[in-house]
């Protein structure tokens, strides 16, 4: 029974692979045996039916492959529902036996009560009532051979007692093989649902590296094109400083040193740019200032993209911390799993040995008549 439960997918596709080499050599046997029909040379017409019989197959295959899945995810689904059935019939099975001890098996009601009732000597009765007492025995010298007047009804007592001790032991055995093959039942149940899970946790598995790795690579993406970005703002900036620079030097007073004629008659914040000499200390202190304000907000920037980096790397750290325990768990799972299939088959296979029954064969004539009948 066990052994069915591991009749795995592989083990269902070699038996119709061998099913379909009979069959094969059954129709060539018929072909090569009847020399009427053999011809020598490529049979067009078999191979024909070999190729439409292989697509054939593959899309047998493809098919029982899509049915297998939806199967798997139906009955996924229905282990789910059988496992909350099981804990709601387990309650209520514990509830029923808690009110069953206490209506039905009280002390009182237990078989060899009369031992430790602590009333026992007030129910008691006396040695002796009479001479039809059924608790007068021989080793008590009260009754002796011969004045055993109630012998008929005491020993058709005992063969009821002795028929209800029989019926007792009938009944129990009959619940005891109904408990093993619940028991068994329960077994087959939950190295079903321990396969599943495992399935489950393989795909799971599979499922977060995927998206990790996604995750991954569209933020080192979005990196790449900020960065790209960053460094063609930077360039274009630097040019059009250039040009600037190149045009205020090619329109500027060069042969006047004197910063005043540079002043705009419009204004004292004006200037003339042709006149222009260059910037004072303060002009130059306040370039400075902005330099400054940009090397911070640059820095603020990198360190911005530092912390991003490291969030993404502790985030990927403990993806990888839960995959190996989740493998962990997973192989400790297979491990213990193996061992309680080791030791029920050690068990079995002791089993076997013990009921094992030798037979002595002697060939037959259909054991020399097998050979020379297939076309290999």
């Amino acid at each position: 029974m066990l052994n069915a439960l591991f009749i795995k997918h592989q083990d269902r596709k070699e038996a119709a692979a061998i099913e379909r080499r009979r069959q094969f050599e059954q129709v060539r046997r018929q072909r090569i045996f009847n020399a009427r029909q053999r011809v020598i040379g490529i049979d067009t017409t078999a191979l024909e039916n070999q190729l439409q019989e292989k697509h054939r197959l593959e899309q047998e295959a493809l098919e029982r492959k899509r049915k297998f899945e939806q199967e798997q995810q139906r009955q996924n689904q229905m282990v789910l529902l059988k496992h909350r059935e099981q804990q709601l019939l387990r309650h209520q099975l514990d509830s029923e036996i808690n009110n069953f001890r206490a209506l039905c098996q009280r002390p009182e009601q237990s078989r060899d009560f009369d031992l430790f009732d602590p009333n026992g000597l007030k129910k008691s009765l006396p040695a002796r009532i009479g001479d039809d007492d059924p608790r007068l025995t021989v080793s008590g010298a009260q009754k002796f051979e011969g004045e055993d007047l109630s012998e008929k009804q005491r020993k058709r007592l005992q063969m009821q007692q002795q028929r209800s001790w029989l019926e007792q032991q009938i009944r129990e055995k009959r619940q005891a093989e109904i408990d093993r093959v619940a028991a068994e039942k329960c077994l087959e149940e939950a190295m079903e649902a321990r396969e599943r899970r495992v399935q489950q946790l393989t795909a799971e598995k599979r499922n977060s590296r995927n998206k990790l790795q996604g995750a991954i690579s569209q933020f080192n993406r979005q990196l790449k094109e900020q960065q790209e970005y960053d460094r063609n703002q930077r360039k274009r900036e630097d040019e059009e400083d250039n040009m600037a620079e190149i045009y205020n030097h090619l329109t500027s007073d060069i042969l006047t040193e004197n910063p005043d004629v540079a002043k705009s008659s419009l204004g004292s914040n004006r200037i003339i740019p042709y006149a222009y000499k260059g910037m004072s200390s303060e002009e130059m202190q306040q370039v400075r200032d902005a330099q400054e304000q940009q090397r911070q907000e640059l820095q603020r920037r990198q360190q911005e993209q530092n912390d991003n980096k490291q969030t993404w790397d502790k985030l990927a750290n403990q993806f990888d911390q839960m995959i190996v325990w989740k493998d962990r768990e997973l192989n400790r799972h297979r491990r213990e799993l193996a061992d309680r299939i080791k030791q029920e088959n050690l068990e079995l296979s002791d089993e076997q040995k013990r009921t094992l029954i030798v037979y002595q064969n002697r060939p037959t004539l259909e054991y020399f008549d097998q050979f020379n009948t297939t076309t290999r």
